[in-house]
């Protein structure tokens, strides 16, 4: 049974935050006016579309600093933009095995700025951007999932006076987790951006395994039940059928010897 949602949400006054922590410090600052609305349709947790719409004006600025685990952290951004927002989103799978696809169509004016890196025990993601100009745009993008493996590929235009340069690298292995990655996008007037990455979750991998290696087990007792069972019957077939068989054997030996020896009588008969 299908169940249908919808969303809205309107935001006019300014929003502040500090937030300080033994190993981290985060600053945002949102002097915009939003507003969103969304609906969409699911038949399950794996299957379900949504469509949505939003605008914004205004600016949001934020840093962030910091240790997360045995990683360092640094990510700055600022935009002060007005844009406009058709999305979107649909998903289906089952099992472990599905698909996913996200449309975004835009247009935008102002400036945005971006940089964020984070590196230490678990890999390297690094990546910075900054637009400036007012444009109109598509983005797109797909993923493709198998139980533990997943991948996904984006692509976007953008056409306008504008200009915008970024890109990013991901690598890096987190409770289980490998996911690499990489991003790019260039634009004076016409601008093109594409992204792709890939994700293998080694824990359903190992819970794959796992499985496998005892439904082996299994199969292998319920063989070794079957085939014990088949010789035990076959054992008993033997020793039940064998005195009969032995008791036959011999009645034809007899029945042989004697005719034997009748022919021999026959020819001694003949000969004197």
């Amino acid at each position: 049974m299908s169940k249908t949602t919808t969303t809205t949400n309107i935001k006019t006054a300014p929003e502040s935050s500090v937030e300080v922590s033994k190993t981290s410090a985060n600053l945002s600052i949102d002097n915009s006016i939003s507003a969103s609305a969304s609906v969409g349709v699911s038949a399950n947790k794996d299957t379900s579309i949504e469509v949505g719409a939003s605008v914004k004006t205004g600016t949001v600025a934020s840093a962030g600093a910091g240790l997360d685990g045995n990683n360092i952290f640094v990510e700055v951004s600022y935009s002060d933009t007005t844009e406009a927002h058709l999305t979107a989103d649909a998903k289906v799978g089952t099992h472990g095995v599905g698909a996913s696809t996200s449309v975004d169509a835009y247009a935008k004016s102002g400036t945005e700025l971006e940089a964020s890196a984070k590196v230490g025990a678990n890999g390297a993601n690094v990546s910075a951007g900054a637009s400036s100009g007012s444009y109109v745009g598509v983005d797109a993008a797909g993923t493709v999932k198998a139980r533990g493996v997943s991948a996904t590929g984006g692509a976007g235009v953008s056409v306008g006076d504008h200009f915008e340069a970024g890109g990013g690298a991901e690598a890096t292995f987190e409770k289980g987790k490998l996911n690499l990655g990489v991003s790019g996008d260039v634009a004076v007037l016409v601008g093109l951006d594409v992204d792709a990455s890939v994700s293998i979750d080694t824990n359903q991998i190992q819970k794959d395994a796992v499985h496998l290696a005892d439904t082996a087990v299994k199969t292998e007792k319920v063989v070794e039940k079957v085939v014990e069972k088949v010789v035990e019957n076959v054992a008993k077939n033997i020793i039940k059928d064998a005195p009969k068989e032995i008791a036959h054997t011999e009645k034809k030996i007899e029945n042989g010897a004697k005719k034997v020896g009748k022919d021999i009588k026959k020819g001694i008969k003949k000969i004197f």
